[in-house]
């Protein structure tokens, strides 16, 4: 038996797997890009960093934390909506101000001003935390989370990152 003849390939099959593999090689390279096109908006989230304005600083009272809100354009996939989120700005009785998220740091429950008893309560797991957010008592593992803030005329500013 010769061996050339087992694994002999005639002339018309080398031309016809050479024209599949170069045409699944231009498939790839011209699909994948137009793919990556394609779903590239359901990848895509967020609508960037960036500093919001808060509250003017006069509606603040010293040593009270004061709810505030803001809204962002936030956008997931291909669905652009308007994301309104709450904070509590807190004047310091040295003129610095801080601003602490409203959600707790145990399971990202909404924590609420308690000014009865001076301190944010989280209903879940009965979190306390002081009017800086500094855990008091129950599960929270760390204080309320802080944002980096900044005056301008009067006006405070938070540096919000999503």
């Amino acid at each position: 038996m010769n061996r050339r003849s087992d694994y002999y390939i005639g002339r018309r099959e080398f031309v016809a797997g050479v024209a599949g593999v170069l045409g699944a090689l231009i498939t790839i390279l011209v699909g994948l890009p137009v793919i990556g096109y394609l779903i590239a908006p359901a990848l895509r989230t967020g609508g960037g960093a960036g500093w919001v304005s808060l509250v003017p600083l006069s509606a603040l009272q010293p040593g009270i934390p004061t709810p505030c809100s803001f809204s962002r354009l936030k956008q997931t996939g291909w669905k652009r909506m308007q994301m309104t989120r709450a904070v509590y700005a807190l004047l310091r009785n040295s003129g610095d101000v801080i601003v602490l998220s409203d959600i707790c740091t145990h399971l990202s429950c909404k924590v609420r001003w308690s000014s009865e008893q001076g301190v944010f309560v989280c209903p879940c797991h009965d979190g306390i935390f002081d009017h800086e957010g500094a855990v008091l008592s129950g599960p929270p593992p760390r204080p309320l989370d802080r944002f980096e803030t900044k005056v301008e005329n009067g006006q405070l500013f938070i540096y919000v990152e999503d």
